[in-house]
């Protein structure tokens, strides 16, 4: 009897300590620091960090005051774009560095406005161990619609000019370049892909076709190159740019509205309304009602006519450019994309080496 009850006291002890193991791996979890539960960047600096595809020690790197603030701003970019960047991932694909610019073009920021062309085409710049993600984001830097990627296998180079781009030289001859970048961040950008973008290897088919950036489905974000209207992998549709651009031309804003630009659309629909009402409503009624000469009246019509037709025309091009950026989601998937993703570390682009 004594070896039994020593038997049953051994297996309530053995039961005792698995579920105080348990309770000690679940308590250690609950206090291991992620992204979103981190409140400042120097949290994800410490021994108590839970497993992700973020690389930290790079991404939050900061000597000096300037690094500092940069490193802080880094913090919040990646802490806004982290939900749908997890979904953009490949399985085991790390992320290194992270920073903002726009893709505006000379063209969209002349008829546009600077500001309006800029915030249209601000990317959030993603550097993983495989390619380099651009993600569209707000003036809040919460992502938006629009996902593309550039492969290291694209680029052939990486300057940071005297006029505050940093310029993407890609393989084909093709230019990108991103404006707003801190100077400091163009340059260690340029350093950080130098080793990549030196080895050779051959560009894929579909960069190939995608002139080297390629633009991913916004519902499944796989690769899609051209402009087809739904994506093959998942069923999901795309906005056309023809439609922006002829629904732009019937009367401004209605493009950007259909694109999902609300609040541009918004101000172009009040301004187009108001260019109406100067320049076609208030003369035509005026001279309906015989208040204004002859003459002027008729030169006056020429030259509205005119003001107004530019008008369409400038917004309707203009729009098919922002359009033409990425493709815009349409239609709803008919087969549900894959989201999950393994946070485990990956091999490296060439080039690239875990730090």
């Amino acid at each position: 009897m004594p070896k039994v009850k020593g038997a049953r006291d051994a297996g309530a002890m053995v039961v005792i300590l698995r579920i105080d193991a348990r309770a000690w791996a679940e308590s250690s979890s609950c206090n291991m620091i992620t992204l979103q539960t981190a409140r400042r960047y120097e949290d994800l600096l410490g021994e108590t960090v839970a497993v992700s595809p973020y690389e930290y020690a790079t991404l939050f790197e900061a000597k000096g005051w300037f690094a500092r603030q940069r490193a802080k701003a880094r913090f919040k970019l990646l802490k806004a774009i982290d939900p749908k960047l997890a979904r953009v991932l490949h399985a085991g694909e790390r992320v290194y560095y992270v920073s903002k610019g726009s893709l505006a073009s000379t063209g969209e920021q002349f008829f546009a406005g600077q500001a309006v062309a800029y915030y249209v085409n601000l990317r959030a710049l993603i550097f993983t161990t495989e390619r380099v993600i651009l993600m569209q984001i707000g003036s809040n830097l919460k992502p938006r619609q629009i996902v593309s990627e550039l492969p290291y296998t694209a680029i052939r180079q990486v300057k940071a000019t005297w006029t505050g781009f940093c310029e993407v030289v890609l393989s084909n001859g093709k230019k990108h370049r991103f404006s707003g970048m801190p100077s400091a961040e163009r340059k260690f950008l340029r350093d950080f892909l130098e080793g990549v973008v030196s080895t050779p290897a051959p560009t894929t088919a579909l960069a190939k076709k995608s002139d080297g950036l390629v633009h991913l489905c916004p519902h499944c974000f796989t690769g899609v190159p051209g402009w087809p209207l739904s994506c093959d992998s998942c069923g999901g549709g795309f906005k056309s740019a023809r439609t922006a651009a002829l629904l732009s031309l019937l009367f401004p804003g209605l493009g950007d509205w259909y694109l999902g630009h609300r609040r541009l659309a918004v101000i172009e629909m009040i301004g187009t309304a108001f260019l109406w009402l100067i320049f076609i409503i208030a003369p035509a009624l005026a001279a309906a009602a015989g208040e204004a000469p002859e003459e002027i009246d008729a030169g006056f019509t020429a030259f509205s006519a005119v003001i107004v037709a530019g008008a369409h025309l400038i917004d309707a091009a203009v729009t098919h450019s922002f359009a033409r950026k990425g493709h815009h989601p349409g239609k709803a998937p008919t087969a549900a994309p894959a989201t999950a993703i393994a946070p485990t570390a990956a091999a490296a682009a060439p080039g690239l080496t875990a730090r």
